[in-house]
Formats: C-alpha cells, structure tokens, sequence
C-alpha cells in the first residue's frame, strides 16, 4: 500500500491537539466537575429572651342542657315544639296520652264523695251517742262502738283523699313541661310513638349566658383568679370572660385542674366552639432564633445547623476553580430552647452573624463546598405550640 502523507498530517495533527486539551483539562462537558451547589444562607443574630406562650383549650357549652322524657311510659299523643324553638319555664312540650288516668281521676273523685258522706255520717252518729251517754241513755260499748265508726270513716276518706291525689300527680306527669328557659335542640320522639318511663323526647339547652371549662396545668394557675377577667379566642374573635370557679381537683390522665369561665350574654359563640386561652411568659435566656428547616439531627438526638464558611485555605485552588465552590460547610451542635411553627431559638456553637444553611439539607453534608445564594432574611412571628 501507498503511503499517502497528505491524508496521514492532519490525522496526526488532529490527535496531538486532542491529546493537549484532555491534558490541560479542557475535556469534553461531560467530563468536566459539577458546579458546586446554589445555598440559601441565614444570617442568625443573637437575643437575650423569648416569648414563650401556652395555650389552653376548651369547649363552650350551655350552663345547663337536658334530655327530657316522661317519668310514665305510655303513648306520646303530641308534641308542640321542634328543633330551634325558644321555650320559656313552665311551658307545655309534649304531652301523652291521659284517657286512662283520666278516668281513674274519675272513680277516685267518686269514691272520695262516698267516704267523706260516711265520714260526715259517723261523725254525727258519734255525737249523737255521745249525747246520749251523758244521761246512760246508751251503754259505754255503744259509744266505743259509734267512736271506733267515726275513725274507719276518716281513714277511708284520707286513703281516697291520698288515692285521688296520686292519680292527679300521674295527669300532671303526662305534661312534659320546660324546666328553665332554654333553646330546643333535638326532637327524638314524635306522636303515636309508644315510650319507655324515661325515654328522651326532647334536648333542651339553658338560654343563659353560655359557659367555657378548660383544663389548666398547675404552673399556669398563679395566673387565674376567681372573678378575673380574662381574653378568650372564639372562632376567631376575642372574647372577654369572667372565671366563675377554679376546681381545687387535678384530674389524674391530664394534669390538669378545670377552670369555669362565663361568657357575656351577647358573645359571639355558639355551644361547641372550641375556646382557647394564651399566657406569655418572657425567659431571659441567650441564644438564636433559626429557621426550622435549618435544623437536621445528628446522632443520639444531638440537632446541628450547618454554618457557611469561607472556603479560603480550606478548598483547594482547583477544586475552587472547577466548581465555582466559595465556600465550606460546618456542622455546629446546637441545643433547642424553645419552638413554633416555623422557627426555633436555640444555643451552641454559634456566633452572633454567623451564616447557616436555611433550606434545602438533604443536599449536602458538612465539609461540601458550596456557592451561597441570596439571603433569607425573613423568619416569621413566634406561633407558640400548643402546651403538653
């Protein structure tokens, strides 16, 4: 075979030159080391207190709620209230079914007249006998005799008398009638059902002024007082309410001790809301506020922050040079003081303008190089966690 010199330079050429990039490390973009990760830094600035806050909460509810239902089973022949209906004491809500009573009423009024007419007899046959004793114009067994009558006939007539009142007791108890004045909530029974002595017809709830009771732990109660006023947080809105009672019992599953308060007669609450009570204490105690999500845990529980250094003397020139890395990441140990939703204030190895890593750590680890990007200079208000 020929050899062919113009074909074979610039082959040769092409090579060389090849060989002095990949040497220089010019290489292809796929060769070349990753740029160094983009981090958010926080610039962390010491504090010589928190706020503290806890939180308590409860349930409002009616200062007086029933179920009521007959004391007599029988047929339920009307009801004249419904759900949402406003009652007053002493109204009629229900009624059963009184025919039989009724008619007992009947033969007992009867049989009363019977025994007062032979209570009224013998009291008069007594008198005459005795009358008539006083001149032995009757023997003295006559007279025990007329005396013995007029007591049997007494008697009779204040077992019809007792007999009589029972069965108006019963009629009366066939009325269902309000207790209080109150709000009708439930209606559980309607006509024709036949009931049970005791059976539910209607729940009712006291129209007073409506209540709150929440369980208070011990540190908490230096801070209540019976007849304190105090801000409650309803649906939204605050509340002012007076403490009506401090239970001097600490429940055993809780820890915590039951505080009434009453709200006003024209709060904007409804039974059931869910009312919360706050105190804020101050602690005077050094340290940082940082974001949550700067936080990672390490070993048996220990919690770090990763501080952003400067790479100088620490990344080498040619690392600095290929990944654009300026800086070196640190693992500094912190402690936790105090937590919300979104921040936490800790104390460590710290310093005041100190830059850590605010997001993002689950893509590196202590000792990376890394670029720093735009600060995070906004950490929201504290939110206190609710108290244990």
């Amino acid at each position: 075979m020929r050899f062919d010199k113009q074909r074979f330079v610039p082959v040769l050429v092409a090579g060389f030159a090849s060989a002095l990039l990949t040497a220089c490390g010019g290489g292809t973009p796929s060769e070349q080391a990753p740029a160094a990760l983009l981090v958010t830094p926080y610039s962390v600035s010491k504090s010589t207190e928190y706020v503290s806050q806890q939180r308590f909460s409860g349930r409002v509810e009616a200062g007086r709620s029933s179920q009521l239902g007959f004391e007599l089973g029988g047929e339920l022949s009307d009801v004249t209230v419904d759900d949402g209906a406003l009652v007053r004491q002493g109204d009629v809500l229900a009624r059963l079914d009184a025919a039989r009573l009724r008619a007992a009423r009947d033969a007992a009024e009867a049989a009363l007249q019977q025994a007062q007419a032979q209570a009224t007899l013998s009291a008069a046959t007594y008198e005459r006998v005795s009358e008539a004793r006083k001149f032995d114009g009757v023997s003295q067994q006559e007279l025990d005799e007329a005396l013995e009558l007029k007591r049997r006939t007494e008697a009779a007539q204040l077992s019809a008398q007792a007999q009589l009142d029972r069965i108006l007791v019963d009629l009366r108890k066939t009325e269902l009638r309000a207790p209080y004045d109150a709000l009708v909530v439930s209606r559980m029974a309607d006509e024709g059902q036949v009931l049970g002595a005791g059976q539910a017809v209607l729940g009712i709830q006291e129209l007073a002024a409506l209540e709150v009771r929440l369980g208070v732990t011990t540190d908490a109660l230096e801070r209540i007082a019976v007849d304190d006023e105090v801000r409650l947080d309803i649906a939204g809105e605050g509340v002012m309410a007076m403490v009506t009672a401090v239970v001097p019992r600490l429940d055993s599953r809780t820890r915590a001790v039951d505080v009434r308060l009453q709200l006003p007669e024209r709060a904007a609450a409804r039974v059931g809301d869910v009312a919360e009570l706050k105190f804020e204490s101050r602690i005077s105690l050094d340290g940082f506020w940082v974001p949550l999500d700067a936080l990672t845990e390490g070993a048996r529980g220990v919690w770090h922050v990763l501080a952003i250094a400067d790479g100088t003397g620490v990344l080498s020139r040619d690392s600095q040079l290929e990944t654009g890395a300026t800086h070196v990441l640190e693992r500094r140990p912190v402690e936790i003081l105090h937590y919300d939703e979104a921040r936490v204030y800790v104390r460590g190895a710290l310093e005041d303008g100190d830059e850590i890593v605010a997001e993002g750590l689950q893509r590196v680890v202590a000792g990376q190089g890394v670029r720093v990007g735009q600060p995070l200079d906004f950490v929201p208000e504290t939110v206190a966690a609710p108290a244990s």
